[in-house]
């Protein structure tokens, strides 16, 4: 009777309410904490012990979208795509009040679609969202999932492999190599895929990596022993795997070609200067993957001998570095090194000083290649799926993915205008160079055409 009295007096209500109070506060202050515990778990790239938090969570708050949808994240990263695409279509109901909650976690469950492959249950809910909003940033995340983001052309047909363009200084060529015969030669075409010219001849190797210098009509480039007529597709040598290549030079009227580096000197991966008188490239002839120097200015290239140049090292690190490209300035250059175990751009000046990590995060970046004006760089990533090419701002924000198809997309490289980029995929089976208008983004009505 006492208790009954004290409940319905105002200072208990008051006292049962401010209990009643501290244990829901408490309680939505554990479940903050434990989905924060598992986004970060996540975004460690540990997901199996998210699912392990996010699965005893949801025991007790099976109603809670969030867990679901970050339990949904965390089985796609593990490969159950199953239980991934029921988590995440339980996350989609429950934020039926919550429609920016609900794009999220319908992107994710198409992008869990993909990864699972089945695109046409992906288009489905993609068509869902792209219907319930006209947010850009929103648009654009679904033409990063559906295909390319800006117009793109094939240029290069046929049934043999083609790979490592390069754009000649007036943007009105590209150099390239090809499998078209028995062994890589370089080729030149035309902005339309039209060949103008064969340019290597070289049966016993494999050329590719053509660079144009600033000396008029003359390439620079990589030949290493022919070993099969397969494409060989290095995404980042490994310096304890021995290798064997060298650089040449040739005048692509006259076919004189002297040999820079003989293949003893384990050189790929050229990449000339914006002035088009030094090329930094990798090499493990001293036993590690590392960066060197060539400085060509002054010298005459027809009468170009091995002990005309002396190669510098510009870094001396116990981890492989490869994978070099100039910034617009010439001082500067942006490589790929595997510190951590982890392949993730850095850069360093051309003295070998102000080595800087560029882009921290959990996946591994290849490939990299520097826009004309300095503000954009473009690289390799396969962190959903496939090898995909992505653009970040030279300050490393805004990062976004440019290339998604069936394949892999892969060696970048900008026009001199920096408004076209050269790239190479294997999405029609065979490696092929295409060519993407960075100024004719997809538009809305595009999308539309896609999703059909």
């Amino acid at each position: 009777m006492k208790l009954l009295t004290y409940l319905t007096e105002p200072q208990g209500i008051i006292k049962i309410c401010s209990i009643l109070l501290v244990v829901l506060v408490t309680g939505c202050q554990d479940d903050t904490a434990v989905l924060k515990k598992s986004e970060e778990l996540l975004n460690a790239g540990t997901p199996q012990a998210a699912i392990e938090e996010l699965v005893a969570f949801i025991e007790t708050a099976p109603e809670n979208p969030k867990a679901r949808m970050l339990l949904g994240k965390a089985y796609s990263d593990v490969g159950r795509y199953t239980d991934a695409i029921l988590e995440l279509q339980k996350a989609s109901q429950l934020y039926v009040a919550q429609p920016e909650e609900r794009i999220a976690a319908r992107l994710e469950l198409a992008r869990t679609y993909l990864k699972f492959g089945d695109r046409s249950s992906a288009f489905r809910v993609l068509r869902l969202v792209q219907r319930s909003t006209l947010d850009p940033e929103v648009l654009r995340e679904i033409i990063e999932l559906v295909g390319d983001s800006y117009h793109t052309k094939r240029l290069t047909r046929g049934d043999s492999d083609n790979y490592s363009p390069t754009f000649s200084p007036d943007g009105t060529q590209i150099a390239f190599a090809s499998f078209r015969l028995d062994n890589g030669e370089i080729y030149l075409m035309d902005l339309n895929g039209r060949i103008q010219r064969r340019v290597t001849f070289t049966t016993d190797f494999n050329d590719s990596s053509p660079a144009f210098l600033t000396t008029p009509n003359y390439l620079f480039y990589s030949s290493e022993p022919k070993s099969s007529r397969e494409v060989k597709v290095v995404i980042q040598s490994s310096g304890s795997t021995p290798i064997y290549a060298g650089f040449h030079v040739t005048h692509i009227h006259s076919k004189i070609t002297r040999t820079v580096l003989p293949v003893s000197f384990g050189a790929r991966v050229p990449r000339r200067s914006p002035a088009g008188n030094q090329v930094i490239y990798e090499s493990n002839v001293d036993g590690n993957l590392e960066l060197y120097l060539l400085d060509l200015a002054g010298l005459d290239l027809a009468q170009l001998t091995p002990e005309d140049v002396v190669p510098k090292r510009i870094t001396f690190n116990e981890t492989d570095d490869g994978s070099p490209a100039f910034f617009p300035d010439g001082k500067r250059v942006i490589f790929v090194a595997s510190r951590n175990e982890l392949n993730q751009l850095y850069t360093i000046d051309i003295d070998g000083k102000n080595e800087k990590h560029f882009n921290p995060n959990r996946y591994g970046c290849y490939n990299p290649t520097v826009s004309p004006d300095g503000k954009t760089i473009a690289y390799v990533s396969a962190r959903d799926g496939d090898w995909e090419i992505y653009l970040i701002d030279a300050d490393g924000k805004n990062e976004r993915r440019i290339t998604s198809d069936i394949g892999r997309s892969i060696q970048p490289a900008f026009s001199p205008d920096g408004r076209s980029l050269a790239y190479v995929s294997d999405r029609s089976d065979t490696f092929h160079i295409y060519l993407m208008s960075l100024d004719r983004p997809v538009t809305r009505q595009d999308l539309a055409k896609r999703l059909q």
